[in-house]
């Protein structure tokens, strides 16, 4: 076996030792074992550098930001400080399968050329599928043909992710992961293995939840970034179709989550509005006032 490491786990954290001791620990049981941890810390106070030699493992490397950089900047860190060939994005709280590299890494081998070897579940019922860089950007953001995207179940050529400016930062990470993917893709396409590897893991630390005015932030750059970035008219379809599947979901996701909460329902109402304003978004009215009335008559019964 090759002992120089081909892949790198890109990690960013802040202020979260326990959690990040938990995902090291989850990582660190990888069957397949030739693997770097590149840990970018966003706590000037250094929090993770001590969970990170707690663990002896010459295979984590911490580095400390010095500042709070933001996610976006301090995942782009990971990126550069990364020295293999290849790099797996993944956050300090969502868990991954142990077999997940011991699955993906052999498509390397085997389908030599691409920017992305991953795990998706897809309709088709071929184990292994190869999309071109013309077709990917369609199929990664299309939720008909692709339901779910977990950075984290993807190994990107580096020098591609290098190469179309690595994570874009609008001022939100929200969709970004899917922007980063989606372009990096488009560099030389994509090897899938019909599978899914990992999950999102939601608790009250979460970002996501504590920051709701960065959705609609995350919206009109994530729009913005890859309509300039792709100028492709059907792309921008896909794009809007992606928006609309999203959009919906995290709204009553959220809206589940805090519906005892009529202060946190009301920062729901606003942003949700305000983006249903967007030239862009206004196609999503429709679904949405519709998935509200349901949602609220579903409340009301739950409490008589």
């Amino acid at each position: 076996m090759n002992t120089k490491p081909l892949v790198s786990f890109c990690i960013s954290t802040y202020k979260r030792p326990e959690i990040l001791s938990k995902q090291l620990k989850l990582l660190l049981q990888q069957t397949y074992t030739n693997f770097l941890i590149v840990i970018s810390d966003n706590d000037p106070g250094s929090s993770a550098k001590k969970v990170s030699e707690e663990f002896s493992d010459s295979r984590i490397q911490y580095h400390t930001n010095g500042e709070n950089l933001g996610i976006v900047k301090s995942f782009n860190k990971s990126i550069e400080r990364s020295i293999t060939e290849y790099v797996v994005m993944i956050t300090d709280d969502d868990p991954l399968q142990i077999n997940f590299l011991d699955e993906i890494m052999p498509l390397i081998e085997n389908y030599p050329g691409y920017s992305m070897y991953s795990g998706f579940l897809i309709k088709k019922k071929f184990k292994i599928n190869t999309i071109d860089k013309n077709e990917f950007p369609t199929f990664v953001l299309d939720p008909d043909k692709n339901p779910s995207i977990f950075w984290s179940n993807c190994v990107l050529r580096k020098s591609d992710v290098i190469d179309i400016g690595m994570i874009p930062d609008y001022g939100s990470p929200h969709l970004a992961d899917h922007a980063l993917l989606a372009m990096v893709g488009s560099k030389n396409g994509c090897v899938i293995k019909n599978a899914i590897y990992s999950s999102h893991f939601l608790h009250d630390n979460s970002y996501s939840r504590g920051n709701l005015d960065s959705y609609f932030i995350g919206c009109v750059g994530f729009y913005n970034v890859l309509k300039e970035y792709f100028d492709n008219k059907k792309i921008e379809i896909v794009i809007k179709k992606h928006l609309k599947f999203w959009f919906i979901a995290i709204s009553f996701s959220l809206r589940k989550f805090f519906r005892k909460d009529k202060n946190r329902i009301a920062e729901i109402d606003t942003f949700s509005n305000k983006m249903l304003q967007l030239n862009f978004m206004k196609s999503s009215q429709f679904k949405y006032f519709i998935k509200k009335k349901i949602f609220a008559i579903k409340v009301f019964l739950k409490l008589v």
